[in-house]
Order: structure tokens, then sequence, then C-alpha cells
């Protein structure tokens, strides 16, 4: 509120702002700058109080967004990080991982083996412990049967079993596979026989009765092997074996055998997976004084109509032990001689009495409809109606070959003996004859062997006569 002033001349009171006194006529120009000066001064030093009291009462800056925004990150990051290795270190992921790995040469497994023995502790690596992924990479079975073995809480053939082992990231149980250590003993009957293991020497006998033994090792599959030179000629004994937990025994002597590899005629003959020969014309391929170790194995291809089969791998070394000198592959859904000689023998014994034998029928494929079945049928009727025979009968001498044809057929070439008891004006006589069917057809269905045919014969391969 302005202050109020007087006329200097008269003393009357008067309005601010006028330039004469209204009472006297003063002029008043002066006490108005005066005045106005006042004010100017009065409202200046105030606004200069309240600029000084806004200035102390002033509110605090908000927090920078960003500082805030990073803390949320870095909270969410924290949280889903633990979220996410609760999720990955569940017991059954786990256990998932450590048996695909152990299945698999191509994964680390190292990270999820243990072991009791503090020497074979020393020795986990990736490298190491291949011999364990390359069995169960090999057989998938035992592999189904360690992880059921495993999640039962058990044992798995006394050598592996799953076991906490700690904590990862200070929460979370870490489980790994606990693995019994392997040894083996090696022997061979020669001195100056080198072992090896997985390609790596180990030692050189002193004497004929050596031994060398190997461990801990982690269970598994190796290749073992002895090499020398015996009598000038070197020799070699190689073993493919699978370890299991504890001791055990590996023979690798040296030495050589006689034997004889039969089968198809034209058949390549294969031994350890590696060409050596083709069957001659009697189906037959010999092989003297040829070296003879743990795992020698042999097989056969053969081409059928433009395709290569391949027989089943015999092991070489078994067969000799069990005191075979001739061994025969035989070849996936194709007939065995033996077989064949069964199945052709009750076909034409069945058909000598005719129909009254309903099951011979059944040897056949399609049964009554079959060509062949009836083709015998009719053969040996034409004997009861002849008035000269007496009696007769039919005798499978010898099964010749089987070849493989295709997936589950053979061709098979066999001999038949007849034998006809004739009466006449002149005595009785009895007559044997042999004829070969060189392209009789068996196959497989259902699980059964069946004759599609039973071939066809030109003329007796002899015959001879025998008179009362």
């Amino acid at each position: 509120m302005a202050s109020e002033i007087f006329c200097p001349e008269c003393g009357s009171k008067i309005k601010a702002g006028l330039a004469f006194c209204p009472n006297c006529g003063h002029k008043l120009s002066q006490i108005n700058a005066s005045t106005k000066k006042d004010d100017s001064t009065t409202t200046e030093s105030s606004l200069q109080r309240s600029g000084n009291a806004t200035a102390v009462q002033q509110p605090k800056k908000p927090l920078d967004k960003r500082l805030i925004g990073a803390f949320f990150v870095i909270i969410v990051i924290i949280v889903g990080g633990y979220f996410g290795l609760k999720d990955y270190y569940q017991p059954q992921k786990q256990f998932n991982r450590i048996i695909t790995a152990m299945g698999n040469p191509d994964k680390s497994l190292a990270k999820y083996i243990k072991t009791n023995d503090p020497t074979l502790q020393n020795k986990i690596s990736d490298k190491n412990l291949k011999p364990i992924q390359k069995y169960f990479e090999k057989n998938k079975q035992a592999l189904a049967e360690l992880k059921t073995t495993l999640q039962q809480g058990s044992t798995y053939n006394n050598t592996y079993s799953i076991e906490q082992s700690g904590k990862a990231w200070l929460f979370f149980p870490r489980y790994k596979v606990n693995v019994a250590a392997a040894y083996v003993t090696l022997s061979t009957n020669h001195s100056g026989v080198t072992f090896y293991q997985d390609g790596k020497k180990l030692t050189t006998t002193t004497n004929a009765n050596y031994s060398k033994k190997v461990g801990p090792v982690f269970p598994g599959l190796y290749t073992f092997k002895s090499g020398g030179t015996i009598s000038g000629k070197k020799l070699v004994n190689t073993s493919s074996s699978t370890l299991v937990s504890g001791s055990q025994n590996l023979s690798l002597n040296l030495r050589i055998a006689t034997f004889t590899i039969s089968g198809s005629k034209g058949s390549t003959v294969y031994l350890n997976n590696k060409k050596v020969g083709v069957l001659n014309n009697s189906g037959k391929l010999k092989f003297k004084d040829y070296p003879i170790s743990n795992n020698l194995s042999a097989y056969l291809t053969l081409k059928v109509s433009g395709k290569t089969v391949k027989s089943k791998t015999v092991n070489v070394s078994n067969k000799l032990a069990y005191g075979y000198q001739t061994i025969s592959p035989s070849f996936e859904g194709v007939v065995s001689k033996s077989d064949a000689e069964e199945l052709l023998g009750n076909a034409f014994s069945g058909t000598e009495y005719g129909t009254e034998d309903s099951a011979t029928a059944e040897l056949f494929v399609g049964q009554e409809s079959n060509s062949s079945y009836n083709d015998l049928l009719k053969f040996f009727d034409s004997f009861k109606t002849n008035d000269n025979i007496e009696t007769y009968n039919s005798e499978i001498s010898k099964i010749n070959s089987v070849t493989p044809s295709g997936k589950n057929k053979a061709i098979v070439s066999y001999s038949v003996k007849y034998t006809f008891t004739t009466s006449g004006d002149s005595g009785d006589s009895t007559k044997v004859q042999q004829f070969t069917y060189p392209n009789a057809e068996i196959v497989k269905q259902n699980g059964e062997y069946k004759i599609q045919t039973i071939g066809v014969t030109q003329s007796a391969d002899w015959e001879k006569d025998y008179s009362d």
C-alpha cells in the first residue's frame, strides 16, 4: 500500500500521483518522484526477500530415470537367471543329459563322471572316457538298461551308479555318474611280443609266460593287440574287448590255422573286412596257416540281379575253437542247407501219400493252390496206378548248393534218390535212380521257410538195377 502524502505548502492531505495540490495549487512533482522511488525500493526489497525465500524452499530433483531402469533390468536378469538355472539343473534334465553323453562319443562326458578310485580320478578326461561312449553307442539296448537301472537308484553291472556331487551356483544339486575302475591282464604264448592298447604301445614280453596288468582304466570298449615275428612270420592278434569293473584276463596268443570258407560259387570272401578271394566252382576257398586273431571274422558278398547282397558275419576264431574247419556264412533270410534238406524231405515224403497228409500242403507257398505241390501229387499218383510197381519211396540224398536270389529268397540245387520195387514174369527187381533238381526256390514268409517251386529235372544222374 502507498504511503500518505501532504502538500508541503498548505499541509493538506493529498492523493499520490497529483501534479498540483487541489487546495493551494502547489506543484507536487518532486514529492511524487520521491514517493515512486520509495515504493520502488520497497517493492524491490520485497521481491528480493521473496526470491531468497524461493531459493531456500526449492524441492529436490527426481531420480534419473536411466538409473531406475538399469536397476529393474538387473533385478529381472537376476530373477530370470535363477529360474533359468533352476530349470536347467532339474534332476531329470541333468540325468537326460548324462545318458545322452554316455551314448554319444561326440559329446563331452568328463563333467558328468566321478570315481572313488583316486588314481582313476586323475585320469578323468573326455579322451579317456571314449571307451564308455563307444560301448554304449554300439549297444543301444545296454544304454536303455543303464538308464532304467540308474533311474531306479540301482547300480548297473556293478559299474555305474548315479550320485549327488556338490552344488552348482551354490543352490542347485549337481549329479554325476560314479564309475568303478577296471583292470585287465594281457598274456601271450611267445617272447618278444609287443602289447598295444588302442594303438598305444604298452610293453614287450621277455618270455612266453609274460603277462601285463593294465589299469586302472575306465570300463568300455577297447582294442588290444599283440604282435611279433614267430618262425620268420609276422603275426598279429587283435581283440576288441569290453571291460567291466574289476579284474579280467585277455589272452592274445599268436597262432595260425588252416580252414575253408564255403558258400555259393562266385561269392567274394572278406576276412576282417578285407577282400581275400572268391569261392571256386565248388563254392569253397581254403586258407592254410592263416594268422588267427581273437576277432577274426568272415563274410561273403554276392551279386544277385544286379545288386550285391551280404551274408551274416561269422567269428572264425570261435568256430575254430569249437572244432569247425569249414565255415559257411549264411545270408539273412536265406535257408541253410540243413533246413532246405529237412523242408524238401518232408515235402517229398508227405506227397507220397497223396492228400491224406494235408499238413504237407502247408510247406508250400499258397498251400493246395501251389503248382509244384500238385505236380508232386500227380507224380506219386502215377506210381500207384502202375501195376508193375509194388513199392516206391523217395529220399533227399544231397543239397548241392544254396544261392541267394534276393531278400528272403534262395535257389536250391538238390538231388533225390528214388527206389522202386517192381514185379514181372522174370521175378521181382529193385531199381534205384538219382535225379538232380537244380533250380528249386525256397522263400521265407512270416518267419518260416516255404517251397515256391521244387524245380525241374531232365534225366537221371545214374540208376542201378537189383534183381532177386
